[in-house]
């Protein structure tokens, strides 16, 4: 019976340990982190008017760019096209 609960205890730790690292992988899809990464990409642009799925959406499709300048200007044309 001791080892039962113990093997329950251990369990239940390891699927909240799992648990939290997928959720912080996740966070990289919410609007909140794209926006904050993006007034870093586009300090000129204003995220703030972007909705969750925008702001995600720009932040994946800037991903593919190979410099900042390019990350930047494709950045601003998306939110602007946006606003």
């Amino acid at each position: 019976m001791k080892n039962v609960a113990l093997f329950t205890a251990a369990a239940l730790a390891a699927s909240t340990l799992f648990s939290g690292a997928a959720s912080a992988q996740n966070a990289y899809n919410t609007g909140d982190f794209a926006r904050a990464a993006l007034e870093k990409i586009a300090p000129n642009a204003d995220v703030s008017a972007l909705s969750n799925a925008e702001a995600v959406a720009v932040f994946q499709a800037v991903q593919s760019e190979n410099s900042a300048g390019n990350r930047e200007a494709r950045a601003e044309s998306m939110i602007n096209g946006f606003n």
